[in-house]
């Protein structure tokens, strides 16, 4: 039985009540977050910080519950979190093709916002130049896959300053399931943080006898479990291949699991790529508890 149109008109005044709490809501938050901006501005911290941005989320998820898909809440939080950026600072994403400009521009506004600034360039190679030179605040490049010559990860590997610091798309919807397997890291200036569930992403130098399962194996017994390896050419030494390994888990820049690996491995050149959350992947249509 449809409800009556006084019981309409007393839900949507409910509605009315509840968006006027939520704009003051935002409005406070907004009004924080610009305190918070002028902080870090004296203190000369960095705006960006996902991994900060993947334990809000999955708090949000944890708690979720009720009509509002998982989806949906983490869409909301991914665009306030965006504003609150935009607050605190200028933020430009630079990006390359990856399956498409469209893939990458849909990755960029998916976790930066549809508000941000995107600059396309035409290879990662640009991108990771762009960061470099502060011409962007973040860089997507595609995730490291074997092939003949070197990919982004050769470009980044003299550049100490800049990791991979998040893996997107972050959140990955039933509706994602085609796009399985398309996605990009995001390169910026700084370390790493820690969010409690992470991957790491290492890479070593090596001579070509230096096969993908001696990698891996050399890495397992560090304790580090890898996810996923990439070989290609090393652009900088002759006769050498770069072994780039996903693993579980945060590993620090100064980690010693990282020079025991490269010790095993006689590797002349070892470098932490980057460290980044787990994505989350959709557990269900609605938020269930």
């Amino acid at each position: 039985m449809s409800p009556a149109p006084d019981d309409l008109a007393a839900l949507r005044r409910e509605i009315d009540s509840i968006d006027e709490q939520l704009h003051g809501l935002l409005m406070r938050r907004g009004d924080v977050v610009a305190k918070i901006g002028r902080r870090k501005a004296v203190d000369g911290e960095v705006t960006f910080r996902p991994a900060r941005e993947a334990q809000l989320l999955r708090g949000l998820v944890a708690r979720h519950h009720g009509a509002l898909s998982n989806a949906a809440i983490v869409r909301i939080w991914r665009e306030i979190i965006a504003a609150s950026i935009r607050i605190q600072g200028n933020l430009t994403v630079g990006c390359c093709p990856i399956e498409g400009h469209g893939v990458a521009l849909n990755l960029a506004h998916g976790h930066f916002g549809l508000n941000t600034d995107v600059v396309r360039f035409e290879t990662a190679s640009h991108v990771i130049s762009a960061v470099h030179r502060g011409e962007v605040s973040v860089g997507l490049v595609p995730l490291p896959q074997d092939a003949d010559v070197p990919g982004w990860w050769g470009d980044i590997r003299d550049k100490s300053e800049l990791y991979a610091v998040a893996r997107l798309p972050w959140f990955a919807s039933p509706a994602d399931a085609a796009a399985a397997g398309v996605g990009a890291l995001a390169v910026a200036r700084g370390l790493p943080e820690e969010s409690g569930e992470d991957r790491s992403m290492l890479m070593f130098s090596c001579s070509s006898p230096v096969s993908r399962a001696r990698v891996g194996e050399a890495c397992a017994a560090e304790g580090l479990a890898p996810v996923s390896q990439a070989v290609t050419s090393d652009p900088h030494e002759v006769d050498q291949l770069l072994h780039v390994v996903e693993v579980e888990g945060f590993v620090g820049a100064e980690d010693a699991r990282i020079r025991a690996v490269a010790a095993e491995l006689d590797a002349s050149n070892t470098r932490l790529l980057g460290a980044f959350a787990r994505p989350l992947a959709a557990s269900g249509a609605v938020g269930a508890k």
